[in-house]
């Protein structure tokens, strides 16, 4: 894992040293173990290290024995003892034990196509010195970020926004369209950035540079798995199947020269990622565990009892509203993304009291997205009995709604229920993104004044529903390629990074998710139950009770904590809101309606703060009109 970051100039100019530094001083807490950069010509490749294969000699850039194929990489290739010894013995000379150094040398074989071979997480910077072409790649699934901006200067790259931004080249206007699609998503969709000068490359996908010219194409798509036909197995061979390919993602995940842990929560994802784990490490397998200290959100006995269980040595961190803040505040500084998952701070502060003891934690994510675990796609289904019942049932129903109430514990009943009346009758896809969503396009609408930049907002994300075989498999690839791709793996990226320490997630492994995506949708979904492959392949590995038990999630008491100690916070920040694209008084009353209990809110509250943070943090930039809408930096300024 680490933080990559270069630059490609036009021809006749040359890489200018103290702007290369500049944007890997912005990324020290991706790779506090060493800075590396390389002057070549007409690009400049550098990296931030963060040390877990070859820890002594592992630096990278790292280039192929003539040193004119230089390539960096944030992430690791898990599959590099096997490509290492196949280009050895067709005469390649390695220096090092890198896994990153394999890369190098696959081009020499392969051309852009070397990224086929790879088998991992990783965002990888390339440039060919005889060529004169830089290539660009991001892994299929999304773990690792990569973004660039085409500039008068050339092209530049990095792992995160900032270190763009740093080089002094790129322009801090925000892009209205992303925003708009934020508050509506939660997230903002690749290619798209929160910056309308930076790009972020789609996962699977590859750039290359070359002269004059830039193109991008995909080397992978998710949705051939999705739409093609299903594989022909029963409950009991795809249980079997799934086993086998999730022993070996987790083996596969598990190569490191440093410590490695795994995040515990007491579920069915993370109790099967530990317990494949801690067969392969032994009794040296440390889990860490969030707990709250609002007993609703508190799952530590789940999750202490699945330890105990598997065998693993536990750390519980507890997280109260006074070190949440405190988390908030240190993560506020390297915001160069809004991110709406709330999550984000308690995934951030277990990182970094996990990293005192390790450097790489397995966690569970993509479970719930390749095999139906989240409650809104049984939902789904409920919905299209809903829309069966006589109209006059459904008119007095849909107005039950607003009168639910608005109670600030975990995810309730009554809260799910008013969700549910909510959009019912709306489309699939429309539905189950705004399900998974924060606001509706018609708040988005009433909180944004009249002709500023957020007024009819254009979201680039489609809301067409993707070709597939059933409904079902439609709304895994929504998730997939949207909230997961966009918004989880984002914030788990950043949480983690932001605590220089690396997380990767053996559910997905692209092998297993070509696995799981050929699946038929009745082996996944039975009912409300989901996962149903997933209980059966580990039947005997999970204890029961962590089988039977309903999907939770890592859910925060952040629906009371803003309305209660975290108010004066959150207000100081709302008022920071330009009163040139937010209306004032809609933004006081979601507040009041929140306060006052009469509707949750917390999606909606949480966005908009979130969003503030990020604005001052980068220095971003509204363009209202032909004015520009600067704020001074009330936190830390990037550049």
């Amino acid at each position: 894992m680490c933080g990559i970051y270069g630059m490609v100039v036009r021809p006749g100019l040359e890489p200018d040293a103290r702007v290369v530094q500049r944007m890997g001083d912005t990324l020290a807490h991706r790779g506090p173990d060493g800075d590396g950069t390389v002057l070549r010509g007409r690009a400049a490749l550098g990296c931030r290290r963060l040390a877990i294969i070859d820890v002594a000699h592992g630096a990278q850039p790292l280039a192929n024995e003539d040193g004119d194929v230089i390539a960096v990489c944030n992430g690791e290739i898990y599959n590099h003892k096997a490509l290492r010894d196949r280009l050895e013995r067709g005469g390649h000379r390695f220096r090092t034990r890198s896994d990153a150094e394999v890369i190098p040398h696959l081009y020499e074989e392969h051309g852009v196509d070397f990224v086929d071979a790879l088998d991992g997480m990783f965002g990888i910077a390339l440039w060919d010195a005889r060529a004169k072409r830089l290539v660009l790649v991001r892994d299929r699934m999304g773990e690792k970020p990569l973004y660039y901006a085409m500039t008068p200067a050339g092209l530049l790259f990095a792992s995160e926004p900032k270190a763009i931004l740093a080089s002094g080249f790129v322009d801090r206007a925000v892009d209205a369209n992303a925003i708009g699609g934020f508050l509506r998503t939660g997230y903002v969709a690749a290619p798209r950035s929160a910056f309308g000068a930076i790009a972020a490359l789609v996962p699977g996908t590859r750039l290359v540079v070359e002269g004059e010219s830039a193109r991008v194409a995909p080397f992978w798509e998710l949705g051939p798995f999705l739409d093609g036909p299903a594989a022909a197995l029963d409950l009991d061979s795809a249980a079997a199947a799934l086993r086998r390919e999730l022993e070996r993602s987790v083996r596969a995940a598990l190569v490191s020269d440093v410590p490695v842990g795994v995040f515990l929560s007491g579920g069915l994802d993370s109790t099967t990622v530990a317990a494949i784990a801690r067969s392969q490490l032994g009794a040296e397998l440390d889990s860490f565990t969030l707990a709250f200290d609002v007993p609703s959100f508190d799952e530590r006995e789940h999750a202490l009892l699945a330890a105990r269980e598997l065998g693993t040595r536990p750390h519980v961190l507890t997280i109260t509203p006074e070190l949440f803040l405190e988390g908030l505040r240190e993560l506020a500084p390297l915001m160069d993304e809004p991110i709406a998952d709330q999550s984000f701070v308690p995934t951030y502060l277990l990182a970094r009291y996990a990293r005192t003891r390790v450097k790489v934690v397995l966690v569970g994510e993509g479970s719930d997205e390749l095999f139906a675990g989240y409650p809104t796609y049984p939902g789904g289904l409920l919905a299209g009995w809903y829309r069966r019942l006589p109209e006059r049932v459904r008119d007095v129903l849909r107005g039950l709604a607003p009168h639910i109430g608005a109670p600030h514990g975990n995810v309730t009943l009554r809260y799910m229920a008013r969700r549910f009346l909510e959009l019912a009758e709306a489309p699939a896809a429309i539905r189950h993104r705004a399900w998974m969503g924060t606001m509706s396009a018609q708040m988005v609408e009433g909180l944004a004044v009249r002709g500023g930049p957020l007024d009819a907002p254009r979201d680039a994300a489609t809301l067409d529903t993707p070709a597939a075989r059933s409904e079902l498999d439609a709304l895994l690839a929504l998730d997939l390629t949207g909230y997961l791709r966009d918004e989880l793996l984002t914030q788990l990226d950043r949480a983690t990074m932001a605590a220089s320490l690396e997380g990767r997630a053996p559910f997905l492994d692209h092998h297993l998710v070509e696995f799981a995506c050929r699946l038929p949708a009745h082996l996944k979904l039975r009912g409300p139950i989901g996962k149903r492959v997933l209980r059966r392949a580990v039947a005997d590995l999970v204890p029961a009770h962590t089988r039977r038990r309903v999907k939770r999630g890592l859910a925060v008491p952040v629906a009371a904590w803003l309305a209660g100690p975290l108010l004066p916070f959150l207000r100081e920040t709302l008022d920071g809101l330009d009163p040139r694209v937010f209306r004032r008084e809609a933004v006081q009353a979601l507040l009041d309606e929140h306060v006052e209990r009469r509707r949750d809110n917390r999606r909606e509250l949480w966005a908009l703060m979130v969003l503030q943070l990020w604005i001052d943090s980068c220095a971003a930039r509204w363009e209202c009109g032909s004015t520009h809408v600067a704020r001074t930096p009330a936190l830390a300024a990037v550049a």
